[in-house]
């Protein structure tokens, strides 16, 4: 623990302690307030651009100027109440000694204040440095009603009503946050960016150090899993694992892996009593430094503690599956004792259907998996009702592998259902009259016997009928690169003309179908809005004749949207068509699809 907080702890613990005399007599406590404020748009983010460059950032009152000396890293600046280390050097305007210095052996260290209250450098200065980023130097030219007032100050040899320079480097910055009662003060000294709390029951692996003001060390635990861990509101079952009781309080306030410096007066740690065993002495302020190593996520799932979930990996990105899709999952069921009752770790995964009948048999706790992340794993506690088995009910280890996805097909009435193994990349499909590069393998249903087969790749136009038409139709909800297969029923397979057209014995229709896509490549054709009138005009006449087809061989459900296209594509697109050359035939097209739609 030691290590984690760093070398440099005991010289900035030191700058605290010397802070607190600075604070008593600081300046801008004392100051009477104008209405002033900084500007935090462009001179909160001053780059190499802007060396050199004055603005003024205190809207535009001349208050307080700044002239940027050096960029800093990074895109945040400190806000109230951060603890913030700083360099500085102060000088009259116009005159060349400085008045004050404080250098990187002797840093400036105070905590930001709205109306500069407790700080010991002007207002002004305490204002603009939100607008620094860490490592930055800026000149400050302060008018009086922000720096030393009408009364300067004389022991520093400001005269009255002086207007100063403050060349400031933001050393450091850390937040602080304090306790309602003041009693715990909690000092992030190293930011992991992380965000999540920690709800109650979530079991806590913290590592941490408690030192008495000598920096002696009076309690530690490591943080491994080994050690039990704090359990967020079970306070008796805290206190009877060795935990102090003034974690609780620090554990809501801080975030994961981050590195904290907790400041605990005698009112939050021992009081007056101190603790005898541990060596604490009675009044005693301590130190606490502390990280939480890892969160074990606690939920309750169900009534009165019938099934809880502990997340033991919180697995990746943000999905999760859906009702009707394939997951595919390993298991441990043990009985409460650590008995296992089965396992599939050493065999092929468990594989259902979220939400579907799949699950009768199965224990009720997979009904949960539908809100798991691929590559999740959980610890359920369950009941009886929950679990399936002896009264006492078991324990599930289970870890999500991987999902499929699986939905209908667009315009198949869900009669052709469509299996996602791999999504591919980006958001574009192939749209009607895109050129297409796949390959396709299709098969019987029945007996898994090979009717097509693409080993290279099959060119194709979406939506010219080149294929059995619901392959066009699940293609247009591919990306590049995505591989799928179909189910689809006999109605939805081959026609006589097509079966001949594609070389397909004439036995294969009327037979359900199992397809195979990868698309690898297309090129999308023109997009509908950009179309003229004549190419539309095509496009219903193509599509009319298509559906003229399909209805002939008694494919009513396929000839549907054919006869649909038909009709949108000039559809409010009347007033581009001539009234008398034009639109009596294409009207005429529009009622002919309307009449066999309609059938």
């Amino acid at each position: 623990m030691g290590g984690m907080v760093g070398g440099a702890m005991g010289e900035m613990m030191g700058g605290m302690g010397a802070m607190g005399g600075g604070m008593a007599g600081g300046m801008g406590g004392a100051m009477e307030m104008d209405d002033f404020d900084v500007e935090e748009d462009t001179s909160s983010h001053m780059g190499e651009n802007m060396i050199g460059e004055e603005l003024d950032i205190s809207r535009g009152t001349g208050e307080c100027l700044k002239k940027l000396v050096k960029p800093g890293v990074g895109y945040d600046n400190p806000i109230n109440p951060y603890e913030v280390h700083i360099n500085y050097s102060a000088r009259i305007k116009g005159e060349d000694g400085p008045f004050d210095v404080h250098y990187v052996s002797r840093p400036c260290i105070f905590t930001l204040h709205p109306e500069g209250e407790g700080c010991p450098v002007p207002v002004g200065v305490c204002k603009a440095l939100r607008t620094f980023l860490k490592g930055e130097t800026s000149i400050l030219t302060l008018q009086p009603s922000v720096a030393f007032g009408e009364a300067g100050d004389p022991a520093r040899g400001v005269p009255p009503n002086a207007v100063v320079e403050f060349e400031v480097t933001l050393l450091s910055y850390f937040k602080v946050e304090t306790s309602p009662d003041g009693h715990i003060s909690i000092k992030c000294i190293e930011d992991a960016k992380t965000w999540e709390v920690f709800e109650e029951h979530s079991e806590v692996f913290v590592a941490y150090e408690l030192k008495l003001a000598d920096g002696t060390v009076v309690m530690s635990a490591d943080g491994s899993k080994a050690s039990p861990p704090f359990v967020m509101g079970a306070d008796a079952q805290n206190a009877a694992a060795g935990f102090p009781a003034f974690l609780a309080p620090v554990l809501q306030q801080v975030h994961l892996h981050s590195k904290y410096v907790v400041a605990l007066a005698p009112e939050a740690a021992y009081g007056s009593a101190g603790d005898a065993a541990l060596g604490v002495p009675p009044d005693a302020a301590l130190t606490l430094e502390l990280q939480v190593t890892d969160v074990y996520p606690v939920e309750e799932l169900a009534a009165e503690g019938a099934l809880t979930k502990k997340t033991l990996a919180k697995g990746d990105g943000w999905m999760t599956p859906s009702k009707g899709w394939e997951v595919f999952v390993h298991y441990t069921l043990s009985r409460p004792d650590g008995t296992q009752v089965r396992s599939t770790r050493s065999a092929e995964p468990l594989v259902f259907v979220c939400g579907g009948e799949a699950l009768t048999g199965l224990p009720r706790v997979f009904e949960h998996v539908i809100a798991m992340k691929r590559y999740e794993s959980a610890h359920f506690v369950a009941s009886a009702e929950w679990s399936g088995e002896a009264e006492d009910g078991c324990t599930l280890d289970v870890e999500l592998l991987k999902w499929v996805e699986v939905r209908a097909v667009r315009n198949t009435n869900e009669r052709v259902r469509m299996k996602v193994f791999e999504q591919g990349v980006g958001y574009e499909h192939p749209n009607d009259g895109a050129k297409v590069e796949a390959k396709v393998t299709v098969r019987l249903a029945s007996d898994g016997s090979t009717l097509e087969s693409s080993d290279e790749s099959l060119a194709l136009t979406i939506d010219d009928d080149e294929v059995v038409p619901a392959i066009d139709m699940a293609l247009k909800e591919l990306s590049k690169g995505a591989v799928a297969e179909l189910t689809m029923p006999a109605e939805w397979g081959y026609t006589p003309s097509l079966a001949l057209t594609r070389g397909v014995p004439l036995s294969a229709v009327g037979q359900a179908l199992v397809v195979s896509v990868e698309l690898l490549a297309f090129e999308r054709a023109k997009d509908e809005w950009v179309l003229d009138k004549d190419e539309r005009r095509v496009i219903q006449q193509r599509k009319k004749e298509q559906g003229n087809r399909l209805f002939a061989d008694g494919r009513f459900a396929q000839a549907a949207p054919k006869y649909e296209k038909s009709l949108s594509i000039v559809h409010d697109h009347e007033d581009k068509y001539d009234a008398e050359s034009e639109w009596p035939e294409v009207n005429k097209l529009r009622v002919v699809c309307l009449l066999n739609k309609a059938m």
